[in-house]
């Protein structure tokens, strides 16, 4: 009986076995059909509360239709900054009314099978009208008083300054001024190393000015930390110190804290922006506090996962917090606690410091500042995403909070986003207005370093938000080439910022929130949108294949604030060719391991290399795992001489790291390599490994800056993807680290994907031509044997010859409704901003080209035949002879016509559409009942420049060969 259950079982569990295999998607059926979790999410903006029921429904009902796979519920306001209108306020975040609309829309994204999750607050900056100024982010303020002793001090002590009437006591302490102080520089830049200040730039700051000290001199210090006196218990109630002060001049610094200058919720719908009658914003919560968390997760979250009822944990997917801006907050009222706890030492000797002064030494007040900057690191961690994470998970939830700033926070910001299910930060569409240049704009090798030192599938990034433009986001030269610009960083899964809900009654096309690039079924191109959505799917779907290929892991140190940059930042000196991820402390000491040769991760990622800073302070157990890595067989790249970076017995912790570097450095640890005054790219050279990925132009044989890649591998397939940011077009030599396999190559946009007929394989590496278009983009997949699909040619990339122009004049047809003529005649192909009819100068919408045109029968029977459409702006979708062929939204603008074209006449419909800033600019000049268009947005005026649209050619067809 035994065996025969033993046997039912084995069949059970083989055949269980089999069904997950079968219904595991493979490469082609995912990129055909790409999962849920593959699909394209959107910042869902609840815009001050103003969604009704049909609203939700209408939108839930869309981005089914167009393939989304799922949302990210966020209730904030927004809508009247920058100049632009208020929209009306519907039920306020977290009451009844609210609640109701969210258990709706949770009921019908279960209809339609869409993941969901859920901002647990209205805005960001996490907080709300009932957190009170006990649970606030706060900073720690001062005063100094100078007194001459012997003398008995009874006076109030001055106080500190405040912020909302809000102001708790901490310490007083004294120090004895030295007779005949010379005068003498502060720590440099000390007001960044308390806090006090924050890093530049204000997103993804560089930590470098953390290390920076000026030399020291001889007596320089204010007073040695054992001089100075805790006088604490010396201060009444009412402020009033009471001490006997010895003789000499004496400092006296009293210490409290109030509310943060930016602890405020920030960008929430009315009713949770500020409490009724409140005089200032809602207090965010201090993140370094537990209790203060539980306070907010116990009064918000826990009602709002209890709504969800059986939906939490499968349509409600993740809970979610959005950027955290609340700057340079400093201080927590359990700081002196946990100070001690994590540090080892007393921090109050060492407060002075903290208001500029040079206590013991120089070298020592900054080792001081570094644990104090350390320790608020530790308390984000164990008092608010640990908690938020652990809570989540209590209910089946996940999180994808933007837990690494990316503004200047005191965090280790990569540490932060490995504690997320699905690491997630944002990038940003290029903006004429706002935030200028990659380095302000790509926030997303952070997270994905995240997700693969951590262990996570997913890559989640706020994406496509700007400042300044308004519907004004071109796809193919702005979207497009900022979306591959981050899956070459790492991300796998775009939120598209924003999609307002905008209920019927606001009009079209409608209420928006004053930032982002509007998405939502009131876009004038949402008829034509599936093709550039499916491209955005079919990119996350195969690069969530696999695990990603680097071959350096950088270790960007302990300190805090600690922020990883954009990938070209590239640390560790490896690039062009040779990718990396960054790894925190953490990840180092708990995951890493060394397996042939290789530094080793428990899911499977591995490094050729790990490189240190090019600094001489790194922490003793972070030093002490290096060694053992290298024992073990790791090759390291560091610095020759190293020492401490904490105060808590520095003379040991100095003199065990240079014992140790000195054994590393003398080559006698194991049979790894500790390797000096080499970058990674000389090593990796010299070891015979050459770059994973090169793109060498052929016109100049240089590695053009605008190209990128990423390569994912998985169950025996090599995935890259390389991208072209330029708007020009370009023919390559593209070289890939792979043998004796055939390329594959697959295009996105088509979704169509082939073998390769035009490679060579040399040497441990493939070369192939590639032609890229204008911010074009391409898969290149290697799975099959070299020996199956041999190289036949000498070019991947048919060649077309042109059969037919198709000119003279067109009748374009304008939907009156929108403000255009019914017929308009086009003798020659031009941009509707430049014809004298305000009907079409002003059109936004769709508006069809019309044409006859013969083809010789000799010229029907070719092969495919191709019709290129110029240039256009911005989408056009192609009909001929009735039957839809094609929608195109990136160059080169063509589409097959192979089985819709006859021999003799055809009729040729072209629709194109464009933006809605050509309406809305001219209805600027119309008196308010004659306008067509309806919206709070005001940034387009009646002076701001026309966007060319319409279809400008030339119209040809091609003969493919």
């Amino acid at each position: 009986m035994n065996r025969f259950l033993a046997f039912i079982l084995f069949l059970l569990a083989a055949t269980h076995s089999f069904t997950a295999c079968a219904d595991s998607p493979t490469l082609e059926s995912g990129w055909t059909n790409p999962p849920v979790t593959a699909r394209l999410r959107a910042y869902w903006w609840w815009l001050n509360g103003n969604v009704t029921q049909e609203s939700i429904h209408h939108d839930l009902e869309e981005m089914k239709v167009k393939g989304f796979g799922g949302a990210v519920i966020i209730d904030a306001g927004g809508a009247d900054q920058w100049g632009n209108d208020q929209v009306p306020h519907g039920p306020t975040f977290f009451s009844p009314a609210w609640r109701a609309l969210y258990k709706y829309a949770l009921s019908e994204a279960n209809r339609l099978g869409l993941e969901m999750s859920l901002n647990i607050q209205s805005g960001w900056n996490l907080g709300g009208p009932m957190v009170t100024a006990d649970d606030v982010a706060k900073q720690f303020t001062w005063t100094e008083t100078r007194l001459i002793g012997p003398t008995n001090f009874n006076d109030p002590l001055p106080l500190p300054k405040i912020r909302d009437d809000y102001y708790r006591d901490t310490f007083v302490v004294a120090y004895r001024i030295k007779d005949n102080q010379s005068p003498h520089r502060p720590l440099q830049n000390w007001r960044e190393k308390a806090l006090l200040k924050t890093l530049t730039p204000s997103s993804s700051p560089n930590s470098a000015p953390l290390f920076q000290e000026f030399p020291s001199t001889p007596g320089e210090d204010d007073a040695p930390a054992s001089a100075v006196i805790d006088l604490t218990t010396n201060l009444d109630a009412d402020g009033k110190l009471n001490w006997h002060a010895p003789a000499g001049t004496w400092q006296i610094l009293r210490f409290g804290y109030t509310v943060g200058e930016h602890a405020y919720v920030s960008t929430a719908s009315e009713g949770w922006q500020s409490a009724p009658g409140a005089t200032h914003d809602a207090y965010a919560i201090d993140v370094f506090d537990a209790t203060a968390f539980q306070h907010y997760w116990n009064a918000v979250v826990e009602p709002l996962i209890a709504d969800a009822g059986p939906l939490a944990g499968t349509t409600l997917k993740y809970l979610h917090t959005d950027s955290w801006e609340v700057e340079n907050v400093n201080w927590t009222p359990t700081l002196r606690v946990e100070f001690l706890k994590r540090r080892g030492y007393d921090l109050l000797p060492w407060l002075p410091v903290l208001a500029g002064r040079i206590i013991s030494s120089r070298a020592d007040s900054d080792r001081f500042l570094f644990d104090f900057r350390k320790t608020f690191g530790d308390l984000a961690i164990d008092n608010h995403y640990r908690l938020f994470s652990e809570g989540a998970h209590k209910h089946g939830l996940e999180i994808h909070p933007e837990s690494g700033g990316p503004h200047a926070v005191p965090i280790d910001a990569q540490r932060c986003l490995g504690w997320d299910d699905a690491p997630m930060s944002e990038f940003w569409a290029w903006s004429w207005e706002h935030r200028i240049g990659d380095e302000n704009r790509f926030f997303v090798k952070q997270p994905a370093s995240a997700a693969h030192t951590y262990g996570h599938k997913y890559v989640f990034a706020e994406g496509f938000t700007t400042i300044g433009p308004n519907w004004q986001e071109h796809i193919w030269d702005n979207l497009k080439p900022s979306f591959d610009h981050a899956l070459c960083e790492g991300m796998n899964l775009l939120v598209w910022h924003a999609f307002v809900c905008s209920p019927a009654e606001t009009g079209i096309p409608g209420q928006q929130y004053f930032a982002g690039t509007h998405l939502n079924p009131k876009v004038t191109w949402w008829s034509k949108s599936t093709p550039f959505f499916s491209y955005i799917d079919r990119c996350q779907w195969l690069l969530q294949q696999g695990l990603f290929v680097a071959d350096v892991a950088y270790y960007y140190g302990d300190q805090v604030p600690n922020f990883a940059q954009l990938k070209r930042s590239d640390p560790a000196h490896i690039q062009p060719g040779y990718d990396y991820d960054v790894i925190t402390e953490e990840a180092l000491l708990t995951r890493a391991s060394v397996r042939d040769g290789r530094i080793v991760l428990p899911d499977g990622m591995s490094y050729r290399v790990l490189v240190l800073p090019n600094r001489d302070v790194i922490s003793q157990p972070v030093l002490e795992k290096v060694k053992a890595l290298v024992a073990a067989g790791a090759t390291v790249i560091g610095p020759k001489s190293l020492q401490g970076e904490t105060l808590e017995n520095s003379a040991d912790v100095d003199a065990a790291i240079g014992k140790i570097a000195d054994e590393l450095s003398s080559g006698k640890v194991g049979s790894g390599r500790y390797l000096t005054n080499k970058s990674a790219r000389e090593v990796l050279l010299a070891d015979g490994i050459q770059p994973d990925c090169e793109l060498l132009s052929t016109l100049n044989s240089q590695l053009p800056t605008d190209f990128d890649y990423i390569h994912r591998s998985a169950d025996g397939a090599e995935i890259y993807f390389v991208a072209n940011r330029s708007t020009n077009y370009a023919s390559l030599n593209a070289t890939f680290r792979v043998a004796d396999k055939a390329p594959e190559i697959w295009d996105a946009v088509s979704g169509e994907h082939k073998f390769a007929v035009a490679y060579t394989d040399k040497v441990g590496r493939t070369t192939m031509p590639l032609e890229l278009n204008p911010c074009g983009s391409v898969f290149i997949v290697f799975r099959e044997p070299l020996a199956k699909h041999s190289a036949t040619a000498t070019n991947n990339t048919l060649k077309d010859e042109p059969l037919l122009e198709i000119n003279g004049a067109w009748t374009v047809h304008f939907d009156p409704k929108w403000g255009g003529p019914e017929t308009a005649q086009f003798d020659t192909l031009v941009s509707w901003t430049t014809r004298p009819e305000p009907g079409i100068k002003f059109y936004s919408g769709r508006a069809t080209y019309e044409k006859r045109f013969t083809l010789p029968a000799a010229a029907a029977g070719q092969q495919k035949l191709i019709l290129d459409l110029g240039d256009l702006r911005e989408l056009a979708e192609v009909r001929l002879n009735g039957k839809s062929v094609d929608i195109v939204w990136s160059p080169p603008f063509r589409v097959d016509v192979t089985d819709a074209v006859k021999a003799g006449e055809n009729k040729l419909e072209i629709e194109v559409v464009n933006f809605w800033p050509n309406r809305i600019i001219g209805d600027a000049s119309l008196p308010p009942e004659k306008r067509f268009t309806q919206t709070n947005i005001r940034k387009l005026t009646a002076a701001t420049p026309l966007p060319e649209s319409g279809l400008f050619g030339p119209v040809k067809l091609m003969e493919a060969r």
